[in-house]
Formats: structure tokens, sequence, C-alpha cells
């Protein structure tokens, strides 16, 4: 009997070295199988293993406009505020909800470099200007060169859904002041915000060597950025608070965003500098 037990107790002895030790010998020794051996394996990716978001020109000028909005939060409360005043409905997305975030990798597959960006901008200010008599009549479209500038690739990001994203190059002068126009060169680009991958204008600013205040027709460039961007719909919000804005004249404006939400911009014109802008909030 004491040696039935005895093989017993060997056997369990042996069940239990075996669990314990042979997991490691036999991972250690599959893991040496594998070193130093280049493995083969065909795995069927389907289209949905991979999620794209596809973005509408609405869309990708509402996600720039907030993501913007987030670099100077004293305006927010402000721009909140002329936001809530154009949406139709309850949904309420802040700046904080959107990132403006540098991105030092630079152009990637079909994207814009810099200076095909800075080409695209001229492309779009030309047709814009085109568009509008009264800044038209002031210079020649050929002439429309772009002064030294510089270019810094950004990633305009909505955090609560980070696939809606959008690549914008920051285009801005890079002279130590900022450029003056002249007979030789009537046009100087102050900003551009142009999309990466579209070449389409989210907002910019430049000046004229000679504008009369007068034949500025916020409503006529509105429109003429817009038709470029695809949006035809627009409605004027402006509300006539000078403490708010310093420019010589000025509208404000709101069209659809994403989803149910509207994105505000402002069109206006600095006297004495003759800088005319399209400013998202």
């Amino acid at each position: 009997m004491n040696k039935k037990y005895a093989v017993v107790l060997l056997l369990v002895t042996v069940v239990i070295a075996l669990s314990i030790f042979m997991p490691a010998r036999l991972a250690r020794f599959r893991d040496n199988s594998m070193m130093g051996v280049v493995h083969r394996e065909n795995n069927a990716i389907s289209p949905e293993s991979f999620q794209y978001s596809s973005l509408s020109e609405q869309e990708r000028l509402y996600i720039v406009s907030m993501a913007l909005g987030n670099r100077n939060i004293l305006q927010s409360d402000y721009a909140a505020a002329l936001r809530e005043k154009a949406i139709r409905s309850g949904r309420g997305d802040t700046v904080m909800s959107f990132a403006y975030v540098k991105n030092n990798r630079g152009a990637y597959g079909d994207e814009l470099d810099v200076n095909q960006a800075a080409e695209a901008c001229k492309t779009e200010l030309n047709e814009i200007i085109g568009a509008c008599t009264g800044l038209k009549e002031n210079r020649s479209l050929q002439d429309l060169n772009l002064n030294p500038y510089s270019g810094q690739l950004y990633s305009a990001v909505y955090m609560l859904d980070p696939q809606k994203n959008v690549p914008v190059w920051q285009i801005e002068y890079s002279t130590a002041v900022p450029p003056v126009p002249d007979d030789n060169s009537p046009f100087a680009l102050m900003e551009a915000y142009v999309d990466a991958e579209t070449g389409k204008l989210y907002g910019f600013a430049f000046r004229l060597k000679q504008l009369e205040g007068e034949n500025f027709e916020p409503d006529t460039l509105a429109k003429a950025w817009l038709e470029r961007l695809g949006i035809t719909n627009f409605e004027d919000i402006t509300d006539d608070d000078p403490i708010t804005e310093n420019a010589s004249r000025y509208k404000k404006f709101a069209t659809d965003g994403m989803d149910s939400t509207k994105t505000v911009f402002m069109v206006g014109y600095y006297e004495g500098v003759n800088e005319v802008f399209v400013r998202c909030y």
C-alpha cells in the first residue's frame, strides 16, 4: 500500500513539475525557432480595416476655424456668443474641443509642400480679388507676387473624433517688419491659411498700395471667397459692437459648419495700412 501511495505521490510531483517548468521551456524553444528567420504571413486586409473621415469643404472650414479659435482663448467667449447667435440647434461645440497642432513632419503623400501651398494661395487670391471690383480696380492682377514668406504646417483636429482633421499651411511674411506695398510691389501678403490637401484658403490678410474705403464691399469679398470653397449660403450677423473690432469697415457672417453647427467669420478692412482680411472665429 505504501508503494502504491509512493507511485501516486511521484506522479503528482511530476505533473506539478511539468506544469511549472514546461511552459517556459516550450516558449523558449519557440522563441529560438523564430529568431533569425524570416517568416511570411498572408493576411487578407479589407478596406473596412481602415477608417477614413471624408470631410466636405464646409466641415473642413469649420474644423479649422474652431481650431484657430482655440489659440486665442481671450476671444473665445465673444466668438462663442457670435456662434450661438447663428446656431439654430442645441449642439454647442467649444474651441476646447479642437486643437491647432504644429506638424513638424512636413508634407506627407499627396499633401502640398510649402512652395506649392504658396502658389495655391496666389492662385486663390487672384481668383478672389478678380471677383471683387473694388479690389481689382486698385491693382493689376498680373503683378500679384508674394513677398518673402515663411510657412509652417499645422493640423486642425477635432479632439472628440481625431479622424476629422485638416492639415493647414500657415503662411506669413518673413521680414523683420510688416511689408509695405509700393509701386514695384502693390500687393503684400500678411498671412494665409492654406489647406495642404486642397489648396483652398481658410482665412487671409493682405495689404494694397492703394484702396479707397468706399470701394471695399465685405459682402462681395465674402461671396467670392466662399464660392472658391464651393459654399454659396451665408448670412450677415454683424452686431455693431465697436469695442470688439477696430477695423474701419467690417461685417460678420455665418455659414453652415459641421452637422448642425455654424462657422462664424469676419471680413474687414483697416484704413491707413490698406489691409483687407477674412478671419474665422
